[in-house]
């Protein structure tokens, strides 16, 4: 590659900083021998990203500053001495895995590698340097060609928007022809998620979300646009499987509410978000609880602790 500066600018965070972003001029990288050196031509901006800026602690293992960004698309423009040629040339496109993988754990060697166990909290823009940048060096396994047709834009943000919903839809709903689907949470991933159940055949997609355009825009791609919770309780209408993008305690309860007896609810972004509503109590109290339980008067769970007995009632022995 000839360079015209060894430098380039770079979006660092800066994990615990009052300033955690800052621009920041940066070396060049040099490709791996198993890597290449691909030039930034578009990157896709994500929620993630937001928490990462947020974060006051690096995870351990991860530095302390590096190159925000886990969304890109990008041409090679340096190849690593073992990168061959058959499979790479300079001036392709390609789209970045942003977990390529170690290739030898047990997750990896079934093919698992986005769930990679050494790797999980290492990729790209997550805990080493990312696409805000105007180079990066990445692996070469981790490059993916994009296909013609396909625009820079979209295959900038399929590695993560996209894919993250295909997993979501195709590998654990498992969606086939004829079922009803209700997805909760229409950002990126969710109309992305709508779409991809569409093409796999479900009779019948019900949406949620609090965002009207976003209803609309759902709407336009052919879903009702009444409310998924209304019609299942007015209409009867049985959800077969309920993907909830959001991971919020109150979508998680929407969830529960509209889907069928032994249906699915696939939960993607909880993060630890969802905490079940507990109010506590004491075993002595059953038959008071049972009787506010027949009368709705609880929202959430109650559960008891063993305080069997108190004073007035205590066994003598």
């Amino acid at each position: 590659m000839s360079k015209r500066s060894q430098l380039m600018n770079a979006w660092r965070v800066m994990i615990g900083d009052d300033n955690p972003l800052q621009l920041k001029r940066i070396p060049i990288p040099q490709p791996a021998a198993d890597g290449v050196l691909v030039k930034i031509l578009a990157m896709g901006v994500c929620h993630t990203d937001c928490f990462i800026r947020d974060t006051k602690e690096p995870r351990p293992g991860d530095p302390a500053e590096f190159t925000l960004g886990h969304e890109g698309a990008d041409e090679i423009v340096e190849l690593g001495r073992h990168v061959s040629l058959e499979a790479f040339a300079l001036g392709d496109k390609v789209a970045i895995h942003i977990i390529p993988g170690c290739k030898d754990c047990p997750t990896c060697k079934i093919g698992l590698n986005r769930i990679c166990q050494s790797q999980r909290r290492g990729g790209y823009g997550l805990g080493r340097d990312g696409m805000f940048q105007e180079y990066a060096h990445v692996r070469a396994d981790a490059c993916v060609q994009v296909p013609e047709g396909v625009a820079i834009e979209q295959a900038a943000i399929s590695s993560d928007a996209l894919l993250t919903a295909y997993h979501a839809v195709k590998n654990v709903a498992e969606v086939k022809p004829g079922q009803t689907i209700a997805v909760i949470g229409l950002g990126g991933l969710g109309l992305n998620g709508l779409q991809i159940a569409q093409h796999l055949g479900a009779s019948r997609i019900l949406v949620v979300d609090k965002r009207q355009e976003s209803v609309g825009l759902a709407t336009s791609l052919g879903t009702p646009s009444e409310d998924a919770f209304q019609m299942v309780k007015e209409q009867g209408i049985l959800v077969d499987i309920v993907i909830d993008f959001v991971g919020h305690e109150q979508t998680v309860l929407t969830a529960q509410r509209i889907v069928r007896a032994a249906g699915l609810i696939v939960l993607l972004l909880a993060n630890g978000s969802v905490r079940p509503e507990i109010e506590t109590g004491s075993i002595k109290d059953l038959p008071q609880v049972l009787k506010d339980l027949d009368e709705g008067k609880y929202q959430g769970r109650k559960a008891l602790l063993p305080d069997w007995v108190d004073a007035a009632v205590r066994d003598p022995l």
